[in-house]
């Protein structure tokens, strides 16, 4: 066996030799047989995987009419079947003709296990808003607690947990949650950057509706103001943000350019890179240059 091969025949003499490689590089052993279609039909993308990942994994091909001895002791049944083999050790199997994102999937775990582990999370936290959207709050909010007292340093599970709060308005529970975690990190930074805009709203206890009723009414300065950092805190940051916008298009000077100010304390509530951010970004300068 070559060392930077990464396609190879396997036979009684070498299986050894693949197995020690296996303590370092992951072995996908394909047992296949030239009268088996499936098998024939894999192989090209078998040949394509092993050289795309070249160098982080071995493909070993066992004819297994010709190698019964070695397809015995890895306990194949049928054909096309398929073993991975890490660290000396068996890990995974397959059985059946499998498609190309098939075998990416299988492998992930073993080859790229960040990756893996990256797609495992935003799975369950699309489950979580999908329980949440369908009426689900309680079940949602028990799967995050649960896994965050397991994996505290889990900061998107804990950055949707307190944004369910919020939205149940449950302020107080939801800054607890987040004040379990003092270090700067950026899926948290949007709603500690939320609290402290909580901190600083203009005084006074009006509703959203009736403010908004007000701003339809006349349009005042402080009521636009007062609005879009209420919406914005409310988690309405289009709302919020097409307020501010307004007051400083329409009331530029007021409280010595306050508009600005706001719209970019706002915009500190969004995520990084978030679109509505860009978008009204653009939308002040055009107002502002």
């Amino acid at each position: 066996m070559q060392d930077n091969a990464s396609i190879i025949d396997v036979n009684e003499q070498n299986i050894q030799q693949v197995l020690e490689a296996s303590r370092q590089t992951p072995v996908l052993v394909d047992f296949w047989a030239p009268w088996c279609q499936p098998c024939l039909q894999m192989a090209p993308t078998l040949e394509k995987l092993a050289a795309e990942y070249q160098g982080k994994l071995i493909l070993a091909k066992v004819n297994a009419d010709e190698q019964q001895n070695i397809a015995a002791q890895f306990g194949v049944r049928s054909l096309p079947s398929l073993k991975l083999v890490y660290q000396g050790q068996l890990v995974a199997e397959l059985e059946g003709a499998q498609s190309e994102g098939a075998l990416r999937q299988w492998l992930a775990p073993v080859l790229d296990p960040e990756a893996a582990e990256k797609e495992q999370e935003e799975g369950f936290l699309e489950q979580v808003r999908m329980a949440i959207e369908a009426g689900h709050g309680d079940q949602a909010e028990q799967a995050l607690r649960q896994t965050l007292q397991q994996q505290p340093d889990k900061h998107a599970f804990r950055a949707l947990l307190v944004e369910f709060l919020l939205g149940e308005g449950r302020q107080d529970e939801a800054q607890s949650v987040l004040a379990e975690i003092a270090e700067d990190v950026e899926e948290l930074r949007p709603f500690r950057a939320r609290f402290a805009l909580l901190d600083k709203l203009p005084a006074g206890n009006e509703s959203l509706k009736t403010l908004a009723e007000r701003i339809q009414a006349d349009g005042k300065p402080e009521d636009l103001h007062a609005y879009g950092l209420r919406a914005a805190a409310a988690g309405q940051f289009r709302e919020g943000l097409e307020a501010l916008l307004t007051l400083l298009r329409d009331h530029r000077d007021y409280e010595e350019g306050v508009a600005r100010a706001a719209l970019l304390q706002v915009f500190d509530c969004l995520p990084k890179g978030d679109p509505l951010a860009s978008e009204y970004r653009r939308k002040m300068f055009t107002y502002l240059y």
